[in-house]
């Protein structure tokens, strides 16, 4: 590649877009408020009409209940528990712990007893004070005698007397006290009735029965209730052996309302391993009768087997999603977890960008460069980072990051070498970026940095060392990858030093806090090398083609283990399987509705955070260009006219430009040998002073500025 030499006080300028203002927000706003506010009145309507069916039911239902609470207080008066044990104890002959379990049960028999029947008393006498005050009044005289005579010590006549003229003053007292209890209005003994009998019914429902079918739920009755037969049943049809018979599954939990959704979790036959349902996901939908992108089946916490499936009331893809707490106020700490998507139930999850590198792949039009884009606007919202955005499509899809961006470039085409000339050097820089952070943490003392590596407590502590994130967000890593023509050796040269470049970030990087983000649509070795692939921490599979694409993306094996990001659809935008911070991968889904006016505004706020501590830094802040383009061949050929020499070791080449350029400093003899090589420069042996070893002639710079690209032996292999 030939770049046009530039005086040494020329500079490549990197700078943001002009600002776009964000127009129409308060209509943006009306308009989505009105279309959640049809939807909202929609589903009360649908919920409204079955209030008369769900009345009928709850009526139906409460003699159940009243039978199921009179029986599990009869299990609690006679404390069923302790009775259990004791007949254990019982049964096994062990009369030491029968007599000591017999103790502790007379002990709760009785406590137990005497709260029961002094809330009964209690109940009961504000009933008969409403009702029946004389009878009250012969309850409390017979009770009045019986505890004086049992109080009062000796059994003679004057005991009985005093007993029978204390229960007589309470007779005639108690109509008078009765008088003192408010009576309750007619109307709210309809009402508590009402409530109890619906209460009564609510209890004695049936199991897994919904009381009210939400629309998302079902249609016109056309869906019905999720059961565990139902369960059970599609299960046995999913084709495996071990699997036939519906016994065979054993019910953890009892369908059940969870979120948005129903779950129920099932322990399958063994053998039979939860991530076979997951392979056959589309299968069990069928089974299921339920809609693809509502039926999720997972992995549960207990063991392999364990089948933690939940079915959702509205696909992911048109289910609602909570608002994103970062849309409207929040900082970022890229150390510690971010909310950056949804679950099936519509929780958020946290990914930790710190110490990761993430690679995103996608069949076009899906939602990659959303979720890239989305990612940068966070570390945005970091003001300790610094962000680089790569567009390598061209079109501006990241161009909200230029409000922030330490770097912002647009475009790799062949034939604007400018473009790729600036990528050149950004990724030359994180390099030294990467050596000079290696060297500082070398040499901080222990108690500073005991885990040498960049921590958030560090980049605190010593802002002087200015050791801030810097996340690297590269879109579309075909068009820097597999940049240009196979054929020509100026872009067979570009295209090998980006990738040992990016390999060198991504496997040295996250401990000196560089986060590099890769996101294409073209999955293979060419743009995500197996280099990069491999030291990916966190991985995001949307809709993909294949298993070899679906393996690279998710880690070697995932297909054949049933994570399996082919069988997403095409109207599954932002959804995709999600594998960060050591949890076991999972379906989930970007932020909805981050658009590029929503991503601008966010990309503003984040600005303007930044502009408030004065961390807004290179492009973004109109400083003097961070980057020096370096053109080696024109530098060298410099060198050597003001020193008037023809030819020239290398070994003294790199001194000379040390001296030429700050920017020279750490080049070696081998490093320049290759620079010079790869842009089609003939290094040869030359004799200086005697010596004879690798160097150049001037002739031969001559020649490569006129076209001549030199011996093709000398341009090292890719």
């Amino acid at each position: 590649m030939t770049v046009a030499r530039r005086p040494e006080s020329e500079l490549v300028t990197v700078r943001p877009p002009a600002r776009q203002r964000v127009t129409a927000t308060l209509t943006n706003v009306r308009v989505r408020a009105a279309v959640v506010t049809r939807r909202q009145a929609w589903t009360a309507w649908r919920v409204a009409r079955q209030v008369p069916a769900s009345v009928a039911l709850l009526l139906a239902w409460s003699p159940r209940g009243l039978a199921r609470i009179t029986a599990a207080w009869a299990r609690y008066l006679r404390d069923h528990d302790t009775a259990q044990l004791r007949a254990h104890h019982a049964g096994a002959r062990e009369s030491a712990d029968y007599e000591r379990v017999s103790r502790a049960r007379s002990a709760n028999l009785t406590a137990r007893l005497m709260v029961n029947g002094t809330a009964v008393l209690a109940v009961l006498g504000v009933v008969l004070a409403w009702t029946a005050p004389r009878a009250l009044g012969v309850l409390l005289a017979g009770l009045v005698f019986v505890w004086t005579v049992k109080l009062i010590p000796g059994r003679g006549l004057a005991e009985l007397v005093a007993a029978g003229g204390l229960a007589l003053l309470a007779y005639l007292a108690t109509p008078w006290l009765a008088t003192t209890v408010p009576v309750p209005p007619g109307w709210l003994w309809w009402l508590a009735g009402a409530v109890a009998v619906l209460v009564l019914g609510w209890v004695g429902r049936p199991r897994a029965r919904p009381l009210v079918t939400l629309p998302g739920v079902a249609e016109g009755g056309r869906v019905p209730p999720l059961t565990a037969p139902m369960v059970t049943e599609a299960l046995c049809t999913l084709g495996n052996s071990k699997m036939r018979e519906p016994d065979s599954i054993r019910l953890l939990t009892d369908p059940h309302r969870h979120g948005p959704g129903v779950q129920v979790d099932l322990e399958l036959p063994p053998a039979v391993p939860a991530s076979f349902v997951q392979g056959k996901r589309e299968e069990f939908a069928a089974a299921l009768r339920r809609e693809l992108g509502t039926v999720w089946p997972a992995v549960g916490t207990r063991h392999p087997g364990h089948l933690a499936l939940f079915v959702s009331d509205q696909p992911l893809a048109s289910a609602t999603q909570e608002p994103w707490p970062l849309r409207r106020r929040g900082e970022v700490d890229l150390f510690a977890p971010v909310p950056a998507f949804t679950d099936q139930r519509g929780a958020w999850v946290g990914v930790t960008l710190a110490y990761s590198n993430m690679i995103i792949g996608a069949v076009p039009r899906i939602g990659k460069t959303f979720v890239l884009r989305q990612l940068l606007l966070i570390a945005g919202l970091d003001v300790t980072a610094k962000v680089i955005a790569l567009d390598g499509k061209g079109t501006g899809d990241l161009s909200a990051c230029a409000h922030f961006a330490h770097v912002y470039l647009r475009g790799a085409r062949p034939d604007r070498p400018e473009q790729i000339a600036q990528v050149l050097d950004t990724v030359r820089w994180l390099r030294k970026e990467l050596g000079r952070r290696a060297d500082i943490i070398d040499a901080l003392p222990f108690d500073q940095c005991p885990e040498s590596k960049v921590t958030a407590e560090l980049v605190r502590a010593r802002p002087d060392l200015d050791l801030g994130p810097i996340v690297v967000g590269i879109d579309e890593t075909q068009s820097y990858f597999s940049y240009g023509d196979d054929g020509n050796r100026d872009h067979k040269a570009i295209r090998q030093e980006l990738r040992s470049g990016v390999t060198e970030l991504v496997k040295l990087g996250p401990a000196l806090g560089i986060i590099v983000l890769l996101a294409t649509q073209q999955v293979n070795d060419a743009t995500i090398p197996t280099s990069i692939a491999n030291n990916a921490v966190i991985r995001f599979a949307m809709k993909l083609e294949g298993h070899e694409p679906n393996d690279r993306i998710l880690g070697t094996g995932s297909y054949k283990r049933g994570i399996d990001a082919t069988m997403f659809d095409l109207d599954d935008k932002g959804i995709g399987y999600l594998k960060a911070d050591g949890a076991a991968p999972r379906i989930v889904r970007s932020v909805y509705g981050l658009d590029a006016p929503a991503a601008n505004e966010v990309a503003l706020r984040a600005r303007a955070l930044r502009a408030g501590v004065g961390m807004l830094t290179g492009a973004a802040a109109d400083d003097e260009p961070v980057f020096v383009v370096l053109d080696e061949v024109a530098d060298v050929e410099r060198v050597l006219a003001d020193r008037s020499r023809p030819t020239a070791h290398l070994v003294e080449l790199v001194e000379w430009l040390g001296e030429l350029r700050p920017e020279y400093a750490g080049l070696d003899v081998d490093e320049l040998g290759k620079r010079l090589r790869n842009r089609g420069v003939q290094v040869r042996k030359v004799k200086v002073a005697g010596r004879t070893t690798s160097g150049v002639r001037a002739a031969d710079l001559r020649k490569h500025d006129d076209g001549n690209a030199g011996d093709p032996g000398n341009l090292e292999d890719e």
